[in-house]
């Protein structure tokens, strides 16, 4: 089991599109992937359990991630989230 915190620092928070593409990258992985706001847990393997720990920008969570590619999914998990700022505020 591998954990690191993350702050959440895209103004829109985690809402449904990067939590769609949050729980995609989530499931190519063989590792279970858990996701902890401190008030809630929530296991990473669909958006309704994503959307309803209700991530809000400025919010620390924690990424934890348990399984035979558990270090590489922490940290291409962690780097989407830093990275979601960024992405958010570049057109499609």
């Amino acid at each position: 089991m591998v954990t690191q915190e993350v702050l959440i620092t895209n103004p829109s928070g985690l809402h449904a599109r990067p939590a769609h593409r949050f729980i995609k990258l989530a499931k190519s992985f063989k590792s279970d992937v858990f996701l902890d706001t401190g008030q809630k847990q929530v296991r990473c393997d669909s958006i309704i359990n994503l959307l309803l720990a209700a991530v809000k920008p400025g919010m620390t969570v924690t990424v934890r991630a348990e399984g035979e590619d558990e270090r590489n999914a922490l940290d291409e998990l962690v780097a989407f989230l830093e990275g979601l700022a960024k992405s958010e505020a570049e057109p499609e």
